[in-house]
This record gives structure tokens, sequence and C-alpha cells, in this order.
């Protein structure tokens, strides 16, 4: 039979680990809507980039492709350092390997990677990794993540042959836990700057600027990547919170059907200890009450 005491202790570990369970459930839920509110604070800004791209490409019009639309040279992939995430690394990876011929990917492309496990994955699956970051632990740190990601892009740009970097990553979905995605970063998008030249301007006085347009229309460019980047890195970063936060629901679900095993099976060892109890009390009572009557 098992022991009550060790029972009671079962019980109150799991009681323990569903408290933290919860825990981390309600920090992964705020994270996520953290990482939402990022992504939605970057709308305002790109409109005033947007605008900013409108003004100088009507002044030097639209940037020569070059040929660039050749195979794909660079990858950015953005996954996780930590666990208990589900499937959110694998399923990225999985996705990488389906598009391959789709998007044109060379046998030998430059690979960086934000996040350790995803880094693992891609190495397994036979990718060679150019560069590994640590991916972000917070919102606090996105902002030079990111710059540190530009800067290394900044260096592949430089190389010969380097034509087309795309962003790989898990877009968030209420209600999912990420959906991966592919996103084309380099070379620009001339249909989206076409649509701008084309696009009326809102006010009534036209833009006018004191820097160069050359060099003021490299600087939106800058700013225009590292909003495309920014979004993606906090994008991953909700769908892994989300992918988590489902993790612990199911295994705060596994606890409280362990925990209701348990709670069962110390009733029962309870029950029979008692009811043993009780009939040593009654077999001790009728035999000091025969030795009374004899």
């Amino acid at each position: 039979m098992e022991n009550l005491h060790a029972l009671q202790r079962h019980i109150e570990t799991s009681g323990k680990l569903q408290s933290i369970v919860k825990s981390m459930k309600t920090l992964s839920a705020v994270n996520i809507r953290q990482y939402e509110q990022a992504a939605h604070s970057l709308d305002a800004y790109q409109e005033t980039i947007e605008s900013g791209l409108q003004g100088v490409i009507r002044e030097i019009g639209l940037p020569d492709s070059g040929g660039e639309e050749g195979k794909l040279q660079g990858l950015v992939v953005f996954g996780s350092d930590q666990g208990l995430c589900g499937r959110f690394n694998e399923k990225l990876v999985e996705f990488l390997q389906k598009n391959q011929t789709s998007v044109q990917i060379p046998q030998s492309p430059r690979v960086l990677v934000s996040g350790a496990r995803i880094a693992a994955r891609l190495e397994a699956s036979g990718f060679e990794l150019t560069k590994t970051l640590w991916s972000p632990g917070s919102l606090a740190g996105v902002n030079r993540h990111v710059y540190e990601i530009i800067l290394i892009l900044h260096r592949w740009r430089q190389m010969p042959g380097m034509k087309r970097i795309e962003l790989f990553f898990n877009r968030y979905e209420p209600g999912t836990s990420g959906l991966p995605t592919t996103l084309p970063l380099l070379p620009l998008d001339n249909q989206r700057l076409r649509e701008l030249m084309q696009k009326k301007w809102p006010g009534r006085s036209l833009p006018f600027s004191t820097i160069p347009p050359d060099k003021l229309f490299s600087a939106l460019i800058q700013q225009y990547l590292f909003v495309a980047i920014y979004r993606a890195q906090v994008q991953s970063l909700a769908s892994e919170q989300a992918s988590r936060l489902h993790s612990l629901q199911q295994a705060e679900k596994n606890i409280q059907e362990h925990l209701e095993e348990l709670t069962g099976r110390y009733r029962n060892v309870r029950q029979s200890v008692i009811t043993s109890e009780l009939l040593d009390l009654v077999s001790g009572f009728r035999t000091v009450a025969g030795n009374t009557i004899s």
C-alpha cells in the first residue's frame, strides 16, 4: 500500500509546479501583448518613412534594380533560444526546407540565425551557418539586436554577387502558435516604390529637403530596412510566446489531471488506513471485553 506521506509530498510538489506553470502562462500572455503593441507602433513610423521615400523618388526616380532577380544568396532566420515552445523552431526549419526550390536558395547561401535552438536544427538539416546571434530576451533588447543584424547585412552587401536577402520567421496570428513566413528584404521592391511614386501627395505643399536627395534616399532606405527587420523580430518573439503559452496550457491540463489522480489515490489510501485502524480498535475492544467477562 502506498505511503500517505509520500502521496502528500507528491501532491504538494505537483501543486507548486502548477503554480509555476500558471505564472509562466501569465508572463507569456503579457509578453505577447507587449510584442503586438511594438509591431503596431511601427505603422505610423513606416508611414512617415514611406512619405519621405515618396518625395525623394519623385525627384530622383526609381533605383536601378541591377538585374537582382537572381538566386537568393542571403537568409536571415528568426528562431528561439529557449525551450518550452512546442514545435516553434521545427516548423520554421521544415518551411525553409520545403521552400528551397520555390525561393531558389543556392546550395551554400550565407545564413544569419537569431536563436541558438533553431541554429542547432538548421545545422542538423544540412545548412552551413555564417553567423548565429542570441535572440533578444525582452523588448528592450530588440533595437540593439536589429542594428547588429543590419551591420552584418551591410557587410554582406559589399561582397561580390550578393544580390538577394530574405527573412524567414514565424508570423504571429491570434489563436495560433505562429505561421512560418518568408519576406523579401533586398533588393528593394520596385513595385512598392512605383506605387509610392504614383501616389497622390497628401498635403498642398510639395516636400522639400536641404539634404542631397541621394543621401536622404540612402538614410530612408536604412530606416525602411530597420522597420522590416524589427517587425519580423517582434513577430517572431510574439509567435514564440504564443507557442509557449499553448505548451504551458497543455502542461497545466496534464498537471491538473495528475493532481486529480493523486488526490483520488490519497483519499483511497487514507480511507483504507482509517478503516484498518477502526478494525484494529474493534478487534482490540472485543478482546478486552472477552477477557473482562471471563
